[in-house]
């Protein structure tokens, strides 16, 4: 049984629909995920090569190249040894889904926190191999892992650079992702030792990265451009109150409301937090819950410049 503390119970609980449900979800392990990359497959051809392997999949009604099953030999397949699917949790593949229309026509396209190039392979996919995405990680040893998967999938439209975003040089980009490091407690179904080194020094350590990460990216984003702030914790400090921040820094920000996807539960933010209220703009973002979805935790802002 998965220890959870107390500390992050008291925090969390209230701000959830459903506690035991809450409880109940940190405890079962995420199913297997995957992604159908575009680029070199097809949904319909990886259904009919897993029903031929005798592997059970199940297509998401919010992303038909989105699946999800229970059986662990997906990783062994020969399609995710050629790069036909990329193993990725559901909620990761939401960033590229929220600017799919801006992929269309943009340029150039910023993967602020890129490695290890989920969501980098992502937005190839969508753009068809076209148009340029920088992928960018502060990380050089991640960057490894960057290239690997960008040749693996057949990404050819991007490039790799290894910076800190905050001393990023002065460039307009069309479109921007900043899935933002952070304490990640909305992966605690894949990684329980979280919880034995989680602590909230942690996140008031992020949420000053985030603001700093957020506020430059914006910087660099086009007029009329859009940019998608995500990250995978609960905590309003990483989350709304980032968010917040940027409005407070750049008033003339829009925080553009979350469509509705069939099939996947989004839910509203936290408008108050500890005795301070957040930016009415903030009420647009979207937090995904682990026990609604079967899915790791997750938040979404799309901001318009």
């Amino acid at each position: 049984m998965t220890f959870i503390p107390d500390a992050f119970k008291e925090r969390y609980l209230p701000l959830v629909d459903d506690e035991d449900a809450f409880l109940a979800s940190l405890e079962v392990l995420l199913p297997k995920s995957f992604r159908v990359n575009t680029l070199k497959s097809n949904a319909d051809e990886v259904k009919a090569r897993f029903a031929g392997y005798g592997i059970t999949i199940n297509q998401m009604p919010w992303y038909q190249e989105a699946f999800v099953s229970e059986n662990p030999d997906i990783g062994a397949t020969l399609e995710h040894f050629t790069g036909a699917i990329y193993m990725q949790e559901l909620v990761s593949m939401l960033p590229p889904l929220l600017i799919r229309e801006q992929l269309k026509d943009a340029r150039f396209v910023l993967d602020a926190c890129a490695a290890p190039g989920s969501k980098t392979t992502q937005l190839a996919a969508l753009m068809d191999n076209k148009g340029v995405i920088v992928a960018n990680d502060a990380s050089y040893s991640r960057t490894r892992a960057l290239k690997f998967n960008l040749e693996k999938t057949g990404t050819i439209n991007s490039i790799i650079t290894n910076q800190d975003l905050r001393n990023f040089p002065h460039m307009q980009f069309d479109a921007i992702l900043v899935d933002a490091p952070c304490s990640a407690e909305g992966t605690i179904r894949k990684n329980d030792k979280l919880f034995s080194e989680w602590s909230e020094k942690s996140i008031f350590s992020q949420s000053r990265l985030q603001k700093q990460l957020i506020t430059k990216a914006f910087e660099l984003l086009t007029p009329g451009g859009t940019m998608i702030y995500s990250t995978c914790t609960f905590a309003p400090e990483e989350n709304e109150a980032v968010v917040d921040w940027l409005l407070q820094s750049y008033p003339d920000a829009v925080i553009e409301p979350i469509p509705e996807m069939e099939g996947l539960k989004l839910s509203h933010p936290v408008e108050e937090w500890k005795g301070a209220t957040f930016n009415a703009w903030v009420r647009n973002t979207r937090r995904i819950w682990p026990h609604h979805n079967n899915t790791g935790g997750f938040y979404l802002a799309k901001v318009r410049k």
